[in-house]
């Protein structure tokens, strides 16, 4: 039965603002932790088809924990588990914290991508654009927006589930958030991805509040010397990269 590795992508894995985005050694790390057959996969805030496509051909992941936990889907983006949320309550989680966004950062989560009514903003990033709400595909399964401050974002999220208790819950992820139908976050996204698969033994690696969860579930849990002191102090193992975690996953 295979160990089970899963890793935050942006600012994890993926640096934007890098020469090398993704380190080639930690392609190299992942490539001998496979080849041993174990499970290497994504834990993101993001949609699952917008990471897909950005790593196509790069990241061999084995399996996709999507929109902070809503959803799972195995190496070929078949869905394995997929929450939603009513349509009509995500419209109107949209229109009473969007305005709340940085600039035009809101972004509605639904047939997992991201989508936008602007399309400036669909030209520049990769989302897709929609004219208006009624012209975003089912299932509705949250959306994300980026704020000024870390604090304005908790006091958003804070906000959120409150408001919706039991109903949708929100994350901080630095200085913005994510919204998703309540019961997940990336924890029990590797909880669920750890008895599909079958795994013998977990891991998880992640930078930022949101990645919380996913350190609390993970059997062994990872961060950088570099994370905020909540995450260093929940993690079991400091490290400087995802080959460093996974060399010494390697050895348990």
């Amino acid at each position: 039965m295979p160990k089970l590795f899963a890793t935050d992508f942006d600012g994890t894995l993926y640096f934007h603002e890098a020469d090398e985005p993704i380190r080639q050694t930690d392609l190299d790390a992942i490539a001998a932790f496979q080849a041993e057959g174990n499970l290497f996969g994504a834990c993101t805030g993001r949609p699952v088809r917008a990471l897909a496509v950005q790593t196509e051909g790069i990241v061999p992941f084995d399996f996709y924990i999507a929109l902070t936990g809503a959803t799972l889907h195995d190496r070929n983006v078949k869905p394995i588990i997929e929450a939603s949320i009513p349509r009509e309550l995500a419209r109107e989680l949209y229109d009473r914290f969007s305005p709340h966004a940085r600039g035009n950062t809101a972004l509605v989560c639904a047939a997992d991508d991201y989508w936008t009514f602007d399309s400036t903003l669909a030209a520049a990033w990769p989302v897709s654009y929609a004219p208006d709400f009624d012209a975003i595909p089912d299932p509705t399964q949250g959306f994300g927006l980026e704020t000024v401050t870390i604090e304005e974002a908790q006091r958003l999220a804070d906000d959120v589930n409150e408001r919706y208790a039991g109903i949708v819950c929100s994350y901080v992820n630095l200085a913005s958030i994510d919204v998703l139908p309540a019961g997940h976050s990336k924890g029990t996204g590797l909880l669920s991805a750890a008895a599909h698969f079958g795994a013998t033994l977990t891991a998880g690696i992640g930078d930022s509040y949101n990645d919380l969860p996913l350190l609390q579930a993970a059997d062994v849990a990872y961060t950088f010397h570099s994370a905020p002191e909540d995450m260093r102090r929940q993690a079991d193992v400091l490290v400087d990269s995802v080959a460093e975690a996974l060399a010494d996953f390697m050895t348990r």
